[in-house]
């Protein structure tokens, strides 16, 4: 009788860790969502295994469209000859907050714009609204892998738009200034971009 009982303990322990294992293979399938989720507190930073409103990078365009379809705050326009689909925010507006690239039917990059930092969390929105802040992009993301500055517009309405690149972890944050022609305004545009990260060679 004790033999048996002894197996049945065995047996079920050995279930609960099969099960303990597979739920977290799960979990770690499961991409963790930018407006619900504070990234940067993540242990491993990795675009491939975040989402912005459901969509994560290597969905299908279709299934994409699915779930940007069943969220009513929003509207979506595709641009088939150039391989996006934008979302606009409120719905009844022309502002774009997201655009998705896609190719061969598979989501590729995603861009998050403006009006998409106030859906962020915690530190990832702080960061949003200071990329230019060395200081603080240095604290949650580490030193840049790259940084680019283009400069472009005219003499006397400049742009100016530097990029800092992660591509160990599949990030992009842009920022772009253009100065009015009579130089007392400045419009900032900022941007988070998830692309895949950079496999290791």
């Amino acid at each position: 009788m004790l033999k048996s009982v002894r197996w049945g303990v065995v047996a079920v322990l050995w279930v609960l860790t099969v099960c303990g294992f597979t739920g977290q293979s799960a979990w770690a399938q499961t991409p963790v969502e930018l407006t619900k989720a504070d990234v940067t507190k993540q242990k491993t930073m990795d675009a491939s295994q975040w989402a912005a409103l459901g969509i994560r990078l290597g969905d299908t365009k279709d299934n994409a469209m699915r779930t940007l379809a069943g969220i009513k705050t929003i509207s979506v326009q595709e641009d088939a000859a150039a391989g996006r689909i934008f979302v606009l925010s409120p719905a009844n507006s022309k502002t774009v907050v997201m655009s998705l690239k896609v190719v061969e039917n598979q989501v590729t990059t995603l861009n998050l714009v403006g009006g998409f930092g106030e859906w962020l969390q915690g530190d990832t929105k702080l960061l949003f609204r200071a990329f230019e802040d060395d200081s603080l992009r240095h604290k949650l993301l580490g030193r840049e892998d790259g940084r680019q500055t283009v400069q472009g517009g005219t003499k006397e309405s400049p742009v100016v738009n530097v990029t800092y690149a992660y591509y160990k972890e599949g990030l992009l944050l842009s920022l772009a200034a253009k100065r009015s022609a009579d130089g007392k305004q400045t419009e900032t545009t900022r941007e988070l971009v998830l692309i895949y990260p950079a496999r290791t060679r």
